[in-house]
């Protein structure tokens, strides 16, 4: 963030007008304006005074600090993942918060560490003695991204608190949110793709169009797997079969794997309770294995691509374990044999 953006944050944080920090400072208000809209600076003499006005450190109003590169975000992300299987979610936690609290200005820094920590609260897997203090303070680092510069990461995080006011039930709220999200405009890849070409740069090219075709895949399979939900609680059976058969064919026909087909099958049949359709698809499942889904790293149709090194599958790996002896709607399967079969394969 600029040194505007970072007093307009700070001074709001703190519940202090524009005139308040003028009295404080002996300026005038229209002086303080200013600042916050980029139009003039602070004079040197003032930032140490502003800053403790602010309660920050003039390094924090200059900026220093304030960005870690992508490659560094990407690794804490992994790490603050770890943290949570092997120290507990509470632990994870405050190690997210001394990383924000030293890179208070890096706001996909706070971004991701947000979001992975509220995915982790909201599966509802750990024991978290203080979930309300946590949830509070995720909300208020998504709040803090939603004034970022960055409208790409601001989205994000205006999303991501949109979905919290769902889950709350606030709906008005959440409609709000999603309102400040401005349509999707126009998308420049294709033509830099056709500029790559014509540049002889073809490798660059199909990288373009294989992350498009990607992206658009896993969208496919994401808004048919809601439907699929969305069949089951209408307890049209019939039709969520069908759409499960159908997200396998995709699945399989662009080399996504086998496994999110099979898992789709066992949404169904759980919701059924039918014993015996709801293990064969749970063996479907487990054979192909989480490991089936690195078939695109392998395929033709995506050989230009560059995909992260294990892309999570160690955490999905263990989710789905945690999943097979805790989800309470396969309580119906837990005396019978195969299933405590298939819970010892997959330890």
């Amino acid at each position: 963030m600029k040194i505007h953006e970072i007093i307009r944050k700070y001074r709001k944080e703190q519940n202090l007008t524009q005139e308040q920090v003028a009295n404080y400072l002996g300026v005038s208000a229209p002086a303080v304006n200013k600042w916050e809209n980029g139009i003039s600076y602070p004079d040197i003499t003032l930032l140490a005074p502003l800053a403790r006005v602010l309660k920050i450190n003039v390094d924090t109003l200059l900026s220093f600090k304030e960005e870690l590169t992508d490659k560094e975000i990407d690794q804490y992300v992994k790490e603050l993942s770890e943290a949570i299987h092997l120290e507990g979610y509470e632990a994870a936690f405050a190690k997210a918060s001394d990383k924000i609290k030293e890179y208070p200005n890096c706001d996909k820094l706070i971004l991701f560490s947000s979001q992975i920590m509220n995915a982790y609260l909201v599966m509802g897997q750990y024991e978290i003695t203080e979930k309300e203090k946590c949830q509070k303070q995720i909300k208020a680092w998504f709040e803090t991204v939603a004034f970022s510069s960055n409208q790409e990461l601001a989205n994000m995080a205006v999303m991501s608190l949109s979905q919290i006011y769902m889950v709350n039930g606030e709906y008005e709220e959440a409609q709000r949110l999603l309102d400040q999200i401005p349509p999707l405009g126009f998308d420049k890849r294709t033509t830099q793709a056709t500029l790559y070409n014509k540049q002889g740069k073809v490798d660059k090219a199909f990288e373009i169009h294989e992350t498009m075709l990607y992206q658009s895949l896993n969208s496919v399979i994401s808004s048919l797997l809601h439907m699929l939900s969305l069949l089951c609680a209408q307890e049209d059976y019939e039709t969520a079969i069908e759409y499960a058969g159908l997200i396998a064919k995709v699945a399989e026909q662009f080399d996504l794997g086998k496994y999110l087909g099979a898992s789709a099958k066992v949404e169904v049949y759980m919701k059924l309770q039918d014993e015996e359709k709801c293990l064969d698809a749970l063996e479907e499942m487990l054979a192909a294995g989480v490991e089936s889904m690195k078939d695109s790293k392998n395929s033709k149709l995506y050989r230009h691509m560059t995909f992260k090194e294990d892309a999570g599958m160690n955490d999905i790996a263990r989710m789905i374990q945690k999943g097979l002896e805790e989800d309470k709607d396969l309580d119906f399967l837990r005396e019978n044999p195969r299933f405590k079969a298939l819970l010892n394969r997959c330890r």
